[in-house]
């Protein structure tokens, strides 16, 4: 037998034990019969995957099944306590992290401060002591970690692992993967924040599955992660979706990328702030949090506040018209506005909703829906979901049991 085809040998076996994996993904607890039934493979041929699979933890035998003809079987799951998955988001202002296994069950979860102008060296210094918090949490529970992934604002190359540009926070040139692969002796993912989001929503929630959607992930910035056909589009260099640096007022504000009028010089967080100081509202001093004067914000909101709601309104419906250019440009089914202040611009929902539909062909906004979330939880999620995605695609197989 030639090496050639020793190595198609093992690539089909690879790619069977990845598609009996996707099959647990997508159904949950399947019999080896389902299994067998559902990729036309033969019934031993399936039982050897699952052999392989089960050798290192990644699929589990539960209970046994009832009910049908033919002898009861084992089903079979993906297995929580295979390992976990720790993702990170970087923010202005704010280091946030969480603890998964491999079921997708968060186990711990934290977040921290950082000055907004603080160096690279600095924030990155924090967050690998977060991870290093987050594996110690993951050995007393015996869980071998898969991977780190990590998310932040700007232009991102995945493959290198750093940051080319931050138009917001001004970073150049920052890289991580090769250090903290050192480091933490893991695969580490580094992500775009909006990418991430989209991610996030495409594999987790009501709303797991669309093919076609737009995430646009509002905070001091502006980007977007676009799924159509169910492919997250990157790109030729991987910076898809800077959607917040195209020009949206002639003349505009002056953005923090050198340019006026850009989209995000409307409705970002310096913008709303801007629109809020003029409208009268006094905020917290630039140094604080973001999460203070959103805080603070949304209160007045709550309480009705008739500035606030006008400032809000104003965003909403500039929100709504540059999501109308998106959405005629992808045709996607769902839109979610998402990301730090995407909670601020719940109130105003309809606002964004109703400039969105009035501003885009009857026929597309038809069958369009929009979805506001709040938070950083998309961004997370789409973290773990890249590394859940990596093992899923290329898993650690036992090696006694794949028989031609």
């Amino acid at each position: 037998m030639s090496n050639q085809q020793k190595y198609d040998r093992g690539d089909i076996r690879r790619l069977n034990a990845v598609s009996v994996l996707n099959q647990l993904r997508v159904n949950g607890a399947l019999s080896r019969a389902n299994i067998a039934s559902a990729l036309g493979l033969t019934r031993a041929t399936v039982s050897n995957i699952v052999a392989a699979l089960i050798e290192p933890g990644l699929v589990s035998e539960t209970e046994f099944t009832v009910g049908g003809a033919g002898r009861p079987g084992l089903l079979l799951n993906l297995n929580p306590k295979a390992g976990c998955m720790i993702a990170v988001e970087i923010d202005l202002d704010r280091i946030s992290i969480v603890l998964a296994n491999f079921g997708l069950q968060e186990l711990w979860s934290q977040g921290v401060s950082v000055e907004p102008d603080s160096a690279p060296d600095k924030v990155l210094a924090s967050a690998a002591s977060l991870v290093e918090s987050a594996m110690e949490q993951a050995s007393r529970v015996g869980l071998k970690c898969f991977g780190v992934c990590v998310a932040w604002a700007g232009l991102v190359r995945r493959d290198a692992g750093e940051l080319a540009y931050g138009p917001t926070s001004g970073w150049r040139d920052v890289a991580l993967k090769a250090e903290w692969e050192v480091r933490f002796k893991v695969p580490v993912f580094v992500e775009n924040e909006a990418h991430a989001g989209a991610l996030g929503v495409h594999h987790f929630g009501a709303m797991a599955g669309r093919r076609n959607l737009i995430y646009l992930s509002l905070g001091e910035g502006l980007a977007a992660g676009v799924f159509v056909d169910g492919v997250l589009l990157r790109g030729k260099q991987g910076f898809a979706g800077q959607v917040g640096h195209t020009a949206f007022v002639e003349g505009g504000a002056l953005c923090s990328c050198g340019k006026r009028g850009c989209w995000v010089s409307e409705v970002g967080g310096a913008a709303v702030r801007r629109k809020l100081a003029a409208a009268g509202i006094a905020l917290s001093e630039s140094g604080e949090s973001a999460v203070d004067w959103l805080d603070s914000v949304q209160a007045l909101a709550a309480a009705q506040d008739s500035r606030v709601l006008q400032v809000l309104q104003e965003v909403g419906a500039q929100l709504g018209a540059g999501l109308a250019q998106l959405v005629q440009t992808f045709n996607p089914s769902l839109v979610v506005l998402g990301g730090r202040l995407g909670g601020l611009m719940q109130p105003v929902e309809e606002v964004i909703e109703t400039s969105l539909k009035s501003a885009v062909l009857p026929s597309m906004a038809e069958e369009l829906e929009l979805q506001i979330n709040d938070g950083e939880a998309d961004c997370l999620r789409g973290g773990l979901a890249t590394i859940f995605n990596a093992v899923m695609t290329n898993p650690p197989l036992g090696c006694n049991s794949l028989r031609v």
